[in-house]
């Protein structure tokens, strides 16, 4: 009996500690709670928890598993982001990925989008302003950091096609090259 008392107790510590886990991607997704404080929370469920900065979900529906690197992208947490980063969250490939949808979906927001595999016009008149250069700039600096913390390069095909219609690919194939050149050199 003592024996099984143990084990029922192992058994509810480690559901428990594994909810208390989950409750990282709770507090990013929670627009009531500050960039900083959702940081802030985040730090203490892995430092002082001991939470795994590399848990994911497993979503029937879909075939990636998101971690909690892609939740603080989408919710726009840019703080916990770096904060994710600093404690060793891994930056997948299904991120890149997110970050090429991005392209498509600020195309979209802005009226001028890729149809049949092709830029219109008004696209390639739009890659020409203010408002896409620092958008483009925003993601690229992004995608610079998420290289330098060990991203592979070759994630970013998605973001490469995108570019590659709109004719503007030049900058993130040399930003890519350099980052592969760089994991070469060491």
């Amino acid at each position: 009996m003592k024996h099984l008392v143990i084990i029922i107790f192992l058994i509810t510590s480690l559901y428990s500690h594994e909810a208390n886990c989950l409750n990282m991607f709770a507090v990013i997704f929670d627009k009531n709670t500050t960039d900083e404080n959702t940081a802030k929370c985040v730090e203490y469920y892995i430092d002082d928890l001991g939470c795994d900065a590399n848990m994911t979900i497993k979503i029937p529906e879909l075939s990636i598993r998101p971690n909690l690197l892609e939740y603080a992208y989408d919710a726009n947490k840019t703080k916990t982001f770096d904060t994710l980063l600093e404690k060793g969250t891994y930056a997948n490939t299904s991120l890149a990925t997110s970050i090429g949808m991005s392209f498509l979906f600020f195309f979209r927001e802005n009226g001028v989008g890729i149809n049949n595999k092709k830029a219109s016009p008004e696209l390639l008149e739009f890659i020409k302003t203010q408002k896409y250069k620092e958008f483009k700039e925003e993601k690229f600096k992004l995608i610079k950091k998420l290289l330098e913390h060990g991203q592979d390069p070759k994630g970013y095909i998605l973001l490469q096609k995108v570019l590659t219609l709109v004719n503007d690919e030049e900058d993130l194939d040399n930003l890519l090259k350099n980052e592969t050149q760089k994991e070469l050199v060491q």
